[in-house]
């Protein structure tokens, strides 16, 4: 394991370094879907808005989309920026693995972390102070963030981990719609409060994949998820004709 891997052990407990696997030419070339290679790898160079969000139906597809990222990124064949960065694939089974119950040990971190902001509530007066006050409850910082959850406090240390070894890791989260409660029964977690300030802070750079459909129910009409990701839509016959992105 390389030093910057050490440093950052969330990203290996939960998840997969796929450059490593492309490095090892896991991952064929592909000799599709150019043009949705080129946009992936044209939006995660820019400085704003540069977490790309692959729309298909077709899962498999999608997939060889972001292999074929990885691929050009681990051989070399990219961008001067994106030439150093690893991509690291979301574990959904390893994120989930072994949990234990501390709800009433999570409840009273935050009734004591918030106890000043309590008592600071009971003296506002003015608009001013009411929407300052509101912005610090809706985003705390992602180090000071208390996780409600053990799956949370594992997704924030991968968070963590990402933003202290600031541009070297991308987080490759398929079926991106699951960590807004999209799947709640398999999967219950809903980390709108950890991504919102993450994604638009940038703390982390994510690619992001699902359906345009889980798209639609779970992200499009979330502002603060939305504004720092760049949908791709790749064509396929179940989507309408309005929604390709340039």
């Amino acid at each position: 394991m390389s030093p910057l891997l050490s440093e950052s052990a969330p990203l290996e407990r939960y998840g997969h370094n796929l450059t490593r696997l492309a490095k090892q030419e896991t991952f064929p070339p592909l000799a599709s879907d150019e043009a949705m290679v080129t946009r992936v790898l044209q939006v995660l160079q820019r400085r704003r808005k540069n977490s790309p969000l692959i729309l298909a139906s077709d899962e498999p597809r999608r997939w060889a989309i972001v292999a074929e990222v990885v691929r050009r990124m681990a051989a070399g064949d990219a961008p001067e920026p994106l030439l150093t960065r690893q991509v690291i694939g979301l574990d959904y089974e390893a994120l989930f693995s072994n949990l234990s119950d501390d709800t009433l040990t999570r409840q009273e971190r935050i009734k004591q972390k918030y106890a000043p902001f309590h008592e600071k509530l009971a003296q506002v007066e003015s608009e001013e102070e009411w929407a300052q006050l509101a912005e610090l409850f809706r985003w705390p910082s992602l180090e000071e963030w208390i996780a409600p959850t053990m799956v949370l406090e594992r997704l924030q240390s991968m968070f963590i981990a990402m933003h202290q070894a600031t541009g070297s890791f991308i987080l490759y989260i398929d079926h991106f719609h699951r960590l807004l409660g999209g799947e709640s029964d398999r999967y219950p977690i809903d980390a709108t409060a950890l991504l919102k300030p993450a994604l638009n802070r940038d703390r982390i750079q994510v690619i992001g994949a699902c359906t345009f459909a889980e798209y639609r129910q779970h992200i499009e009409r979330d502002a603060a998820i939305q504004r720092p990701c760049q949908e791709i839509c790749v064509p396929d016959s179940g989507l309408p004709s309005d929604v390709y992105t340039d």
